[in-house]
């Protein structure tokens, strides 16, 4: 299947950073929640299924949905730690970067015909290991080799979420549903906490 590239239309990261301020709203954070694995959640929130979505992904986008978010977030986190703040975008721009790595691996197996394409997770890793030490990529064929197959399963589960994309249906990354599921949560929780018992109908207690 071919996945075709769009001009003319916006960018896609247009209302990304507004997109992670919703979601670090909704879900109550506050700088003691400024942890790498929870905004890891962010982003898998915002996530697009669209090519180039994590290569043209900017930091800035997090920091700017940070400071609107909690405007002295550096302050309050820089106070538990020595540099915490710079270590928390420094983790976060590493998980850019892998999930921009992971995009260039899907859309290297995208080109070929979807009857070549590897489908499971040992065979697309072994393909992409392959392929990047075919072009003389050594350093990103040992960067894949890192975590064993970690990179096939996840150039595969981008490739699943382009495809349905492009028939139209909607194709989830495990991350995402994690990050749907943790909003919903807080949000009902919230919900529930705001509204009395006597408040409640039958069904509700």
């Amino acid at each position: 299947m071919t996945i075709h590239h769009h001009t003319g239309l916006p960018n896609i990261h247009s209302y990304t950073a507004d997109a992670l301020v919703g979601y670090l709203r909704d879900c109550k954070m506050k700088a003691s929640d400024l942890v790498s694995m929870n905004l890891a959640l962010a982003l898998e929130y915002v996530y697009k299924p669209q090519l180039r979505f994590w290569r043209d992904f900017e930091i800035s986008l997090v920091t700017d949905a940070l400071d609107q978010h909690l405007p002295d977030w550096r302050t309050a986190i820089n106070e538990t730690a020595t540099h915490a703040a710079e270590d928390l975008i420094k983790e976060i721009e590493d998980l850019l970067r892998l999930n921009a790595f992971d995009e260039s691996n899907a859309e290297r197996m995208l080109a070929m015909h979807e009857d070549e394409r590897p489908s499971d997770t040992a065979t697309a890793f072994e393909w992409i290991h392959a392929e990047l030490t075919r072009q003389g990529l050594h350093d990103d064929a040992a960067y894949a080799a890192r975590d064993g197959y970690r990179c096939g399963e996840a150039a595969l589960e981008i490739i699943y979420c382009l495809e349905k994309a492009a028939q139209g249906f909607h194709g989830e990354r495990v991350g995402t549903g994690v990050a749907r599921f943790y909003r919903s949560a807080v949000m009902n929780e919230t919900y529930r906490t705001a509204v009395s018992p006597l408040e409640r109908s039958p069904t509700e207690t």
